[in-house]
């Protein structure tokens, strides 16, 4: 017995100098650790799959399935719009922020929350000129305190249920028998950060100054025929005043057009050339009769919302060294599609297409 307590203790310091020393998924450190116990027989298969029919475990993953569902329809982005509007400052900015997270996490967990707010956080404070630094700490903790306040809200609940269940069922938690704790804290939270935060909270660097200093793209996108913007003036179509990026000029019928009017209208096939952060790209792709140009096929992307926007570095080594974007044939290679290029900080500016990698 004494030598199976230190086989088991080994494995799990193994996996704890894991998790901290190697760059190794959490979960293959716990599927390694559970395998070595079950080969070695100190667990038998009953006991080693029991986890994966934990209560608790199965309602984190059911709430996942949910959060993403209400990310892909576009639910969370309308409804976090709705409520997070435009503050004319930081405190009351932090308040339309902590107020929905806390509430959404007391019904859904708050880590897959947490992931779906940063990047729309992020735009957010972009857009309004905010400091992000001084949103993100609240966006954790008050998911994390209004994850508290109900039986689903946190992973640690739904585990300490399962295990009082194993015990006695009449010891199981009800679905708001800790708000009395939770409700409280979250309130004390909010009320924190709006009288402390703006000294506590850091800062870092002036805002305008974070944008100014990432480095710039042109990013080429489409009019779509019939689309919402065919036949409107640049400013009917709000293309005038776009938060991190501008329309530099617009491609029509092989000839280009610089110095763009607010009264220009706007055709089907047009292609317009904006300069600015990458993260505008995100923002372009929500406008309704804009689409972002495969530079290969020249056509736009199919199911945008279901894309993702990434950042590489062309190495020494590539072998699309020195060749176009369109020989390259991102779709057909990679099912991806070039829409920025940059090089030595500063964006290229012709057409995407036609840019040759170094």
């Amino acid at each position: 017995m004494l030598i199976e307590a230190w086989i088991t203790i080994a494995i799990i310091v193994a996996c704890l100098a894991s998790l901290v020393f190697t760059r190794y998924a959490a979960d293959i450190i716990m599927m390694a650790g559970v395998t070595l116990l079950l080969v070695s027989g100190l667990l038998t298969a009953d006991e080693a799959l029991a986890g994966f029919a934990n209560e608790g475990m199965i309602t984190v993953a059911v709430l996942y399935i949910v959060a993403n569902g209400l990310t892909e329809t576009g639910a969370v982005s309308w409804l976090s719009g709705l409520l997070l509007g435009r503050p004319r400052s930081t405190t009351e900015a932090q308040i339309r922020l902590m107020v929905p997270v806390a509430a959404l996490s007391a019904f859904m967990n708050n880590t897959p929350v947490v992931a779906m707010f940063v990047p729309m956080v992020s735009r957010w404070a972009r857009h309004h000129n905010l400091h992000p630094s001084k949103l993100m700490i609240p966006l954790s903790y008050a998911a994390i305190l209004g994850g508290t306040c109900t039986l689903i809200g946190s992973s640690t609940n739904l585990i300490l249920n399962s295990m009082l269940n194993q015990y006695d069922a009449e010891l199981g938690l009800g679905m708001f028998d800790l708000a009395w704790v939770g409700l409280p804290a979250t309130v004390v939270l909010i009320g924190f950060v709006i009288f402390f935060g703006k000294w506590l909270l850091p800062a870092h660097g002036s805002v305008s100054r974070e944008f100014e200093e990432t480095r710039r793209y042109t990013i080429e996108m489409i009019v779509e025929a019939d689309g919402g913007l065919d036949g409107k003036t640049i400013e009917q179509a709000g293309l005038r005043n776009l938060s991190g990026v501008y329309l530099s000029s617009i491609e029509r019928d092989g000839e280009i057009k610089s110095a763009v009017g607010p009264s220009e209208q706007l055709k089907g096939g047009d292609r317009l050339m904006f300069v600015g952060i990458v993260e505008s790209v995100v923002d372009l792709n929500r406008i309704r009769g804009l689409s972002a140009v495969a530079a290969d096929e020249q056509h736009a992307l199919e199911k945008r919302r279901h894309h993702f926007l990434v950042e590489v570095v062309v190495s020494p080594s590539c072998p699309l060294v020195r060749k176009t974007i369109r020989d390259g044939r991102f779709r057909t290679h990679y099912n991806a599609a070039v829409v920025a290029v940059a090089r030595g900080g500063a964006h290229l500016q012709q057409k995407v297409g036609d840019i040759v990698l170094e």
